[in-house]
């Protein structure tokens, strides 16, 4: 079975071609803008003798992550999902970063910047070498991220780089942001992912793709506020 996996959830958009579980092409962009996104799809394609007509299905990261980029990736996949009629999956975003550690037996806290001071996260933990999570999504302080770290836990993805100083001066040696890591993009760690569901239950209903937010974009904030202002003054 070949895969097509899709990341434009984080900073830059990454593209990953799997074969039977393992990587045989996969390509990092420098921004999540579509016409960037089909440059490296055609460029993992190329690997292929006969290209997308190989591919058996897609898969997309589905967030949190940057607004504009997840719906750029989304759109993508639903674009070939409806040229081929090959089914799809789903992946979310932060368990894709947590399979990027290798099986360890602490704690795993996957961390987006989420702007606004904040960072999206969720804790994970393998147990028996299977990953597991172990709570929703959020969106949380640096300090409210310290206060859930009880334990020895290790912290990777785009959120450490800004609040390295600050979590490592408050957590001490609780904070570990050195674990081995599967050395691949994001894009095909949630391929990964995608390929033992895949197996299970392959997904058609494109209805069914949703982008998994944690919480309103700026646009939408300001749409709110607006409305009620509206309302308040009664036009």
């Amino acid at each position: 079975m070949i895969l097509l996996g899709l990341d434009a959830s984080t900073p830059k958009g990454s593209v990953a071609l799997l074969k039977d579980g393992q990587i045989i092409a996969e390509s990092v962009g420098s921004s999540t803008f579509s016409d960037q996104l089909l440059v490296l799809v055609d460029e993992v394609l190329g690997k292929l003798d006969r290209g997308l007509e190989e591919v058996d299905g897609f898969c997309v990261t589905t967030g949190p992550g940057s607004f504009t980029g997840l719906r750029v990736g989304v759109s993508l996949i639903k674009g070939l999902v409806l040229a081929t009629e090959k089914p799809f999956w789903g992946i979310n975003t932060l368990e894709a970063y947590a399979n990027l550690v290798k099986p360890v037996s602490q704690p795993i806290f996957p961390i987006l910047d989420a702007r606004k001071k904040e960072v999206y996260t969720a804790r994970f933990k393998y147990t028996s070498e299977k990953l597991v999570r172990e709570t929703p999504d959020q969106a949380v302080s640096p300090q409210e991220l310290c206060d859930l770290t009880q334990e020895p836990t290790i912290f990777l993805g785009s959120g450490v780089g800004p609040y390295r100083e600050f979590l490592s001066s408050r957590l001490g040696n609780k904070f570990i942001d050195q674990a081995p890591v599967k050395n691949q993009t994001i894009a095909a760690s949630a391929a990964q992912l995608a390929f033992n569901q895949f197996q299970a239950s392959p997904c058609f209903d494109l209805d069914a793709l949703t982008i998994h937010y944690v919480r309103k974009s700026e646009a939408e904030l300001n749409s709110n506020i607006l409305n009620q202002e509206v309302v308040k003054h009664g036009h």
